[in-house]
């Protein structure tokens, strides 16, 4: 399973996604994704401050850049495709 996994990510979702992380509670973060449903989701809670969002790379771009305008820090993890997100859900068929 971990190989086909491994696999399916490489072949089908490398360079489709990303991930960055937020310092700012949840339900913030729930609230202010509302321009980019569908295209960016929380893929992660660390803390009661500290969210992690996946999704489609150009809407991670533009909540990268609206946010720390507004003087929010952001991180983004390195990484090219979307964990914990419907990028990852669409392989769940071929998993079983």
């Amino acid at each position: 399973i971990v190989a086909l996994r491994s696999r399916l990510i490489s072949e089908r979702l490398a360079g489709r996604g990303g991930m960055v992380s937020v310092a700012l509670p949840e339900a913030t973060v729930r609230e202010r994704l509302a321009p980019w449903a569908g295209r960016v989701s929380v893929a992660a809670l660390n803390g009661p401050s500290s969210v992690v969002l996946s999704g489609d790379p150009e809407a991670l771009d533009e909540v990268m850049a609206a946010w720390s305008a507004d003087g929010v820090r952001l991180r983004r993890i390195a990484v090219d495709y979307a964990s914990h997100s419907a990028h990852v859900e669409s392989l769940e068929a071929e998993l079983r």
